[in-house]
C-alpha cells in the first residue's frame, strides 16, 4: 500500500474520529474515577469545651491518622478541598484520667462518605489527664547574664515592679513554683541607675503567668577599695574605772564598696569595737566588730583578734 493510500485512510473522517478518542478517554476516566480504594490521611486534632476550671498536664498529639475508602474522584476532592479536622468534645470533663474511643464522628468528613468507610488509624484511643486550675503569688528575682563583672557594685537590693506575679496553671505545676526569674539583664559595662523591662522567664513549666513583664531598676557603682590606717578601737565597758590594756594600740582597715561612697568616708563614720562588758579581769583574745556606714558591706582588718587583759580596780 502506497504512502498516499495510507495517509487518505487516516485522515478519511477525522473529525469523528477524534471525537470517538475523546469519548474513549472520557469513559476510561469515568470509570477509574468510580473505582473504591482506600487512602490514609493526616488531619488536625483539637479538644473543644474545656472548662475553665480545668487544664490538661501533658501534651496532646497534633494529628490522627485516618483510613478512608471511597472513589478515587471524591478521595481526590477530600484531599484537595475537604480541610479535614479532628475534633473532641470535652465539656463534661472532670478532674483526673479519661480515655475517650476515637471514631468518624470527631471528623467533618462530608456526607458523600459512609461513616463506617472512615476508620481512625492512630490513636484509637485519646488519653488525657484532667487537673484543676489554680493560681497563686510567686515572687521574682532579677537574672544577670553571666557572672557579675568584679569591677562592678549593685547598690542595695534591685527594685522589680511589681516584685510578685500572678502563676495561673494546674495545681501540680504551680505549687511546684517557689520563685521566678526574669528574663538575663546584661550589666556589663553599665553605671548608674538601670531601669528595664523584662519578661518573666517561664522557660520549663507549662503555666500562664500575669503580668508577663516586669519593671528592674539596679543602680550600679564603680567598685572601689580604700585603707584607713593607724585606726585605734573603742573599748565598751561597764564602768570607767576598770584599767585596760590592750594590743595592739591601732589597725587598719581596708573597706570595699562603690567608689563614690569609699572616697567620702572618714575615720569618724568608722568604728572598731570591743566589747569587754559583762568580763571578768583576765587576759582575752577578742574579735572587734567593725561598724561601717551604710552601703559598705565589705572590709577586712590586718588582724584577726585583740589581745586584751583586764585588770581589777585595784590594778591586779
Amino acid at each position: 500500500m502506497s504512502l498516499d493510500r495510507i495517509r487518505k485512510a487516516m485522515t478519511a473522517n477525522l473529525g469523528a474520529k477524534i471525537i470517538s478518542l475523546f469519548f474513549a478517554v472520557f469513559l476510561w476516566l469515568h470509570v477509574t474515577a468510580q473505582q473504591l480504594e482506600n487512602q490514609t490521611f493526616r488531619v488536625p486534632l483539637a479538644l473543644a469545651g474545656i472548662p475553665d476550671t480545668l487544664t490538661i498536664i501533658h501534651d496532646l498529639p497534633e494529628y490522627v491518622e485516618v483510613s478512608v475508602r471511597g472513589s478515587r474522584s471524591n478521595l481526590l476532592k477530600l484531599r484537595l478541598f475537604g480541610k479535614l479536622n479532628a475534633t473532641v468534645d470535652v465539656s463534661v470533663a472532670k478532674p483526673g484520667r479519661i480515655n475517650i474511643s476515637l471514631s468518624s464522628a470527631i471528623l467533618n468528613i462530608s456526607e458523600e462518605f459512609d461513616p463506617r468507610e472512615v476508620i481512625i488509624d492512630e490513636p484509637k484511643v485519646l488519653t488525657l489527664n484532667f487537673e484543676r486550675v489554680v493560681s497563686r503569688l510567686v515572687p521574682v528575682k532579677v537574672a544577670f547574664k553571666g557572672e557579675i563583672p568584679r569591677d562592678i557594685i549593685i547598690r542595695g537590693e534591685p527594685a522589680i515592679i511589681p516584685d510578685r506575679v500572678r502563676v495561673i496553671g494546674a495545681m501540680s505545676i504551680v505549687n511546684g513554683i517557689k520563685l521566678l526569674n526574669t528574663e538575663e539583664i546584661d550589666i556589663k559595662g553599665k553605671r548608674g541607675k538601670l531601669s528595664q523591662e523584662l519578661g518573666i522567664n517561664m522557660s520549663g513549666y507549662n503555666a500562664v503567668v500575669a503580668p508577663d513583664r516586669v519593671l528592674v531598676e539596679i543602680v550600679l557603682s564603680k567598685r572601689g577599695v580604700r585603707t584607713l590606717a593607724n585606726m585605734p578601737p573603742t573599748i565598751l565597758q561597764d564602768t570607767e574605772n576598770v584599767l585596760v590594756r590592750y594590743s595592739p594600740k591601732t589597725v587598719s582597715l581596708t573597706i570595699e564598696g562603690p567608689e563614690e561612697l569609699i572616697k567620702g568616708i572618714t575615720s569618724d563614720e568608722v568604728s572598731i569595737l570591743l566589747n569587754i562588758t559583762t568580763r571578768k579581769p583576765g587576759t582575752y583574745k577578742i574579735q572587734p566588730e567593725v561598724k561601717l556606714p551604710q552601703g559598705i558591706e565589705t572590709y577586712w582588718l590586718d588582724i584577726e583578734y585583740f589581745e586584751i587583759t583586764i585588770l581589777s580596780p585595784s590594778g591586779e
